[in-house]
């Protein structure tokens, strides 16, 4: 069965350079994905001579259970693509449009290629979802209190109210 490759939009009412700051800023990936520590780039399997590579530590995974990534592609501030080694390849896209609080606005797509079967994809996506929904509220100032987060969840799933879509893409 073929794996799922999921694909977010989402409308942000801040300028891409903006959002761009929260996806590569190690302190402000923290507000809202998780905790990174950066990795010598010998360290992280797979590096190419010198790319950038960091740990992250998704939320109530648990001790031993983080994520090591490479960064493989890097167009400020259009384009961040990571190869993980248990996540898959996550590719974000900005592009500017007008509106938004300071003239312009990013649309946002995400891009989660996995390598997960479609019957788990629904989870997945939940977690994108949410991850995308703390990331809009990190960029207007509220940061995720990790001390009173769930292990599952912190209550929003990205749905209800939100600019945010997500499409299977055809398998």
């Amino acid at each position: 069965m073929p794996a799922a490759e999921l694909i977010f939009q989402r409308v942000i009412d801040l300028p891409p350079v903006v959002v761009w700051d929260a996806l590569v800023d190690p302190d402000l990936l923290a507000g809202w994905l998780g905790e990174v520590r950066m990795l010598p780039a010998a360290r992280a399997e797979g590096a190419d001579g010198g790319a950038p590579a960091f740990e992250l530590l998704w939320p109530g995974s648990g001790a031993g259970k983080s994520t090591t990534a490479t960064v493989s592609a890097l167009e400020a501030p259009r384009r961040l693509r990571v190869d993980t080694d248990n996540r898959g390849r996550i590719e974000f896209r900005l592009d500017s449009i007008p509106g938004g609080l300071r003239g312009s606005s990013t649309q946002l797509e995400l891009r989660v290629d996995s390598g997960i079967e479609p019957a788990f994809a629904t989870a997945v996506r939940s977690e994108w979802q949410t991850s995308l929904d703390r990331l809009e509220r990190l960029l207007h100032g509220h940061p995720v209190d990790w001390a009173k987060v769930s292990s599952h969840s912190d209550g929003t799933t990205g749905v209800g109210g939100t600019t945010a879509r997500s499409v299977n893409s055809p398998g």
